[in-house]
């Protein structure tokens, strides 16, 4: 096991990608500059909104000088694993905590480091024949999938449409990688190829042939892809013991380290219409409750 304390937090997040940037552009957002970071504005009621920014600089909230009489806040989180800035806790967007691979190490030493019933189940699948495409033309699979995981495991996920942009938007940057067994596309991944890191952004699989273990590979291959890129780190982008037990175990299985954020805080701008906001989303909330 590979012990070597990595830097994983020192590269930009894809989330902060002129790539991920023109995606949040293309469709309908607009995108503004604080520092070096980028947040994205999201509406909220009438011509208020709030600016979200994720993966910051956490430098370019402390010094941040901002003019918009319609931003009721600011969301932010820092690319860091702690935060002592201004902000007030809030529920996280992104996943808090994630595993992320070492891609300096060999395809050996990677492989040593995952536990051995996923070496074993990645060798299952290619002795079963299982085989992998890359083609983003073929979204609709994926969605089929989708349905199928959702329904499996009990989840929310992303509209049908999200996920078509993302296919559709720039094939280098994002790429579906399927996995197909006697004709069948039975697991299927959105994958994201940045500058330095490659990261798992969703996943979704079959009712049928779990047993040949199809996932692994996929994981497999995008790892491999990504090492022969040249990329630095491989990120499997969030785990939870608590809500994603499954998920994490798997994801677990392939070794790396574990890295924790410091969350999703939110600076008010003005502190009347932050409270309106707030007052707003409890009621929802408890409206959503009761349907």
């Amino acid at each position: 096991m590979n012990n070597k304390t990595i830097k994983f937090q020192e590269y930009p997040s894809f989330l902060q990608s002129k790539e991920w940037l023109d995606f949040e552009r293309q469709n309908g957002h607009q995108v503004s500059q604080i520092g070096s970071s980028y947040f994205i504005q999201k509406h909220l009621f009438g011509r208020k909104h709030y600016l979200y920014g994720p993966r910051i600089n956490g430098d370019d909230i402390t010094t941040m000088k901002l003019s918009d009489p319609a931003a009721v806040f600011v969301r932010f989180e820092p690319n860091s694993s702690s935060w002592t800035g201004p902000g007030r806790r809030t529920i996280d967007v992104q996943p808090k905590e994630t595993i992320v691979l070492d891609l300096s190490l060999s395809e050996e030493e990677i492989l040593a480091g995952m536990h051995q019933k996923t070496r074993y189940n990645i060798r299952l699948a290619e002795k079963k024949g299982v085989r992998i495409v890359i083609d983003n033309g073929r979204i609709e699979d994926f969605l089929h999938l989708m349905e199928e995981t959702t329904n499996r495991d009990n989840f929310s996920a992303h509209s049908d449409d999200h996920y078509r942009a993302m296919a559709r938007f720039n094939p280098d940057f994002i790429q579906l990688i399927l996995a197909e067994y006697e004709g069948r596309v039975i697991a299927a991944g959105l994958f994201c190829f940045s500058d330095s890191v490659a990261t798992y952004l969703h996943g979704a699989s079959a009712n049928e042939f779990r047993q040949v273990m199809a996932p692994y590979l996929l994981q497999w291959t995008a790892i491999k892809k990504a090492k022969s890129a040249g990329l630095k780190y491989y990120d499997f982008y969030g785990i939870s013991a608590v809500k994603w037990p499954g998920v994490t175990r798997f994801k677990q299985g392939f070794g790396g380290q574990a890295v924790e954020y410091a969350g999703t805080f939110d600076l008010p701008l003005s502190p009347i219409w932050y409270l309106v906001y707030r007052v707003l989303r409890f009621v929802n909330r408890l409206i959503v409750k009761k349907i």
